[in-house]
């Protein structure tokens, strides 16, 4: 059966970071893993909270398959309570149960919503650098995305993005603690994005969502509260996960929060327990959906720790190396600006030198690399020699 038209274009878009990766794994076939050091991926290397492991084992000890059944799409109903609970203490506003759909990992919730709000020729609008995968989640359901350049330090435009959107905009997503820059968007940004997207929207007689990507939320190393863009706009989207908090990345679970005051929210209610049949997720994982129940509330300063201590290491090096950087506020990526002018070219000269990082042109910044500090002490230390002895 031949490929899908649509899915071979993608991966002829995305083959030279294919070739990257695939470069990677024959090095340290040929070179030995020490050889080897690979800072592409955010795969978070903290270990879950203790509490986790004794949920699971718990769970081990409750011999009733009925704990493994289907439940209701958007999940189990006291799950869904405790974490609009959580919500609402720590945004001020009165999110219910009923606004909460866990889903299969943040990626899954993009998926969904976007499946659910959507209609072919549809526009997403991204401040880049933006992640890799969001252009490809709209195409998924007839989207396009509009790539908005950024303003001084990677910070989000306003008034570039306000000019994007058009009578065919549907939503505009923002991500902070960002990736790839590390940067934590201001209380300014969002106060005056909601008071653009709510003078746009009235223009285009269409509301406009705001979906806020936020699974790094616990890594913030500002020493503030994040801001939360609800609180000044009511169009929000909310999507999280509890893969880097909680280093659970490969267990896939993570939410949809509808903001009280969203256009259509009984509609958006139904219809992303809809969309997770419709594209086959059917159900986060039941087990991972209880595990969240009880470590929702855990303190998370422990993980921010992990990550600063290795954020300054990360920090401390760009700047002896002479490499120029946005501040690192949260998150585990650096993305400093690349020393050739074709950041591809340097990206694929650090490969031969057995250091991987990613181009920024993969996000709509090129010129830029990522490097990503969640990995094991000895790769990031030695990724970090490679940069000194290269650069």
């Amino acid at each position: 059966m031949a490929i899908a038209r649509n899915i071979a274009e993608s991966l002829e878009r995305a083959s030279w970071i294919r070739r990257m990766f695939e470069s990677a794994h024959k090095l340290r076939e040929e070179r030995g893993a020490d050889a080897v050091a690979d800072l592409s991926l955010g795969n978070p290397c903290n270990e879950p909270p203790v509490e986790f492991f004794e949920h699971l084992k718990e769970e081990s000890e409750i011999r009733t398959g009925l704990r493994h059944r289907y439940m209701l799409n958007p999940g189990y109903p006291e799950v869904r309570q405790t974490v609009a609970d959580y919500l609402r203490k720590r945004t001020g506003i009165d999110y219910e149960a009923g606004d909460i759909c866990l889903t299969v990992g943040a990626a899954g919730a993009l998926n969904v919503i976007l499946r659910s709000i959507l209609d072919p020729g549809d526009e997403v609008v991204l401040s880049a650098p933006a992640f890799v995968e969001y252009p490809f989640y709209a195409a998924n359901y007839g989207g396009t995305v509009c790539h908005v350049p950024p303003g001084d330090g990677f910070l989000p435009d306003v008034d570039r993005i306000a000019d994007a959107c058009t009578g065919n905009t549907r939503a505009v997503i923002i991500n902070s603690p960002n990736n790839p820059t590390g940067r934590v968007y201001p209380k300014r940004t969002y106060m005056d994005l909601g008071r653009a997207l709510a003078q746009r929207s009235a223009a285009n007689s269409r509301p406009i969502y705001l979906i806020f990507d936020d699974p790094y939320h616990a890594l913030n190393y500002t020493g503030e509260p994040a801001p939360e863009p609800a609180r000044w706009y009511d169009q929000v989207l909310y999507v999280t996960s509890f893969s880097k908090e909680l280093g659970l990345a490969g267990e896939r679970v993570g939410y949809i929060a509808i903001h009280p005051g969203a256009h259509a929210r009984e509609e958006l209610r139904a219809a992303f327990p809809f969309s997770m049949r419709a594209i086959g997720q059917v159900n986060c994982p039941a087990i991972m959906q209880r595990a969240i129940g009880k470590l929702i509330n855990l303190p998370t300063d422990g993980v921010r720790d992990f990550y600063k201590a290795r954020r300054d290491r990360v920090a401390v090096a760009l700047d002896e190396i002479g490499l120029e950087t946005t501040p690192l506020e949260g998150g585990f990526y650096a993305f400093p600006k690349s020393p050739e002018a074709d950041d591809l070219v340097f990206c694929r000269r650090m490969l031969d030198q057995g250091l991987v990082i990613v181009p920024g042109m993969a996000f709509g910044a090129p010129g830029y690399f990522r490097m990503s500090y969640a990995a094991a002490d000895d790769v990031l230390d030695r990724g970090l020699d490679m940069l000194r002895r290269s650069v």
